[in-house]
């Protein structure tokens, strides 16, 4: 079940204001609205695999959700779930959430949830019967919400590094992302062109975690590789995806 658990954590992409190291295109363009997609993916840790569905749409009201779901099966029976779902809008060219929540049933389960009232300038965490208020800043992210900003600011050009404050329990964490470069990786849709990114952690952490997205397709995620302190490798690997109604085809 830990491996159930750590899939669905790198799924979220690890999981106020954006800093941009190296800044951008140098004709302005206008800000891109996300996209919606669906997409499968195959999920493996500890020797284990599982299917992973990863779900964007849009509402009437312009209202985003983003859901990403794994099960675990054992002998043709479920013996546990995650579903993580976060709620946006996209107002003036960036990702603005509005409420998140992280469910996690069988072994281990436990619920999380964040609600952000922009008019009070709060947010409302909650994790089992903890409960605690955040202030909010502009450019702060959920666990989940945060991989559509920083796809959504590759859309709009290019940078070298990205810092990002997420909630994260009872803190406003920040998160670093580097620029590696780009490549080409194979999947079962065919070869896709990507950019890779390195997340950046303390000199004194282990662990390492990096992502690619593809960079023909809105920078869907196409792969993700995250390495513990302990060494244990949890993947996940794009299998098939259809994103504003077409079917996702590398070379």
């Amino acid at each position: 079940m830990n491996s159930l658990h750590a899939a669905a954590v790198v799924l979220a992409l690890l999981a106020g204001s954006s800093a941009l190291a190296q800044t951008a295109p140098a004709e302005p363009v206008l800000p891109l609205e996300p996209p919606v997609f669906e997409a499968r993916y195959l999920a493996e840790s500890m020797g284990l695999s599982a299917t992973a569905h990863r779900v964007q749409t849009r509402s009437e009201d312009a209202l985003y959700t983003l859901e990403n779901s794994l099960s675990l099966t054992l002998l043709g029976a479920t013996v546990g779930t995650v579903t993580e779902t976060s709620a946006f809008r996209w107002q003036e060219g960036q990702v603005i959430p509005v409420r998140y929540r992280y469910s996690q049933t069988g072994l281990g389960a436990r619920e999380e949830t964040v609600a952000f009232d922009w008019q009070a300038l709060t947010a409302v965490s909650e994790s089992g019967k903890q409960i605690w208020r955040l202030p909010l800043v502009r450019g702060l992210q959920d666990k989940l919400s945060l991989s559509q900003e920083i796809a959504q600011q590759f859309r709009e050009g290019s940078m070298t590094q990205m810092r990002y404050d997420v909630v994260d329990g009872d803190r406003i964490e920040e998160q670093v992302f580097r620029l590696e470069g780009e490549q080409l990786v194979e999947t079962p849709a065919g070869t896709l062109h990507t950019i890779k990114l390195e997340r950046v952690r303390g000199a004194q952490s282990s662990r390492r975690t990096t992502i690619w997205l593809a960079r023909d397709w809105h920078h869907l995620l196409v792969q993700l590789e995250d390495v513990s302190a302990s060494g244990r490798l949890t993947r996940l690997s794009l299998e098939s995806a259809t994103v504003n109604g077409t079917k996702l085809e590398g070379r």
